[in-house]
């Protein structure tokens, strides 16, 4: 059986991510691997751009420092669990790219764990799925969570991010 590295986990707030967040802690104690906990937001580095996401530098601060904290938190939570290697990065720009290929070529990530995507049908067809995208274009293998620890379904009505 393949050992696992650097295990990247892509960390929105959401609930779906953290249950990706919580199966990634397991397997990073079982592997002895290094944890990577990210998370990107939407939108590009100018605050100029009218692109995608977030306009203003300001509301961009405040979005970092809040998934810094979330970050942080998480972990200390895998430090706890008895992961002994944790680093956290927090980055700007198109989630899918970055979670599907650029974060993961700079840091030899081996294995990528997110959430299945929380949007509804609509949604999907807009925007498209983060974690399809990712197991599409990921240079590495790529494990989509759709349950809980205990392996039992999740309904999901919403994605819930965390208050800025």
């Amino acid at each position: 059986m393949a050992e696992y590295k650097n295990i990247l986990v892509g960390i929105d707030g959401s609930q779906q991510s953290m249950l990706a967040f919580k199966k990634a802690v397991a397997i990073a104690k079982r592997n002895h691997s290094l944890l990577h906990l990210v998370s990107v937001i939407n939108g590009e580095p100018s605050p100029n751009s009218i692109a995608f996401g977030i306009s203003e530098k300001g509301i961009y601060d405040q979005v970092i420092q809040k998934m810094k904290k979330v970050l942080s938190e998480a972990a200390e939570d895998a430090e706890k669990q008895g992961v002994t290697s944790v680093v956290t990065h927090v980055m700007i720009g198109n989630a899918k790219v970055a979670l599907a290929s650029t974060y993961p070529k700079e840091h030899q990530i081996d294995l990528i764990v997110v959430g299945a995507t929380g949007l509804n049908a609509i949604g999907r067809m807009i925007v498209g799925s983060t974690s399809a995208y990712i197991v599409r274009q990921a240079p590495c293998d790529v494990t989509v969570v759709k349950t809980d620890e205990d392996n039992r379904a999740v309904n999901f009505k919403q994605v819930t991010y965390p208050e800025i």
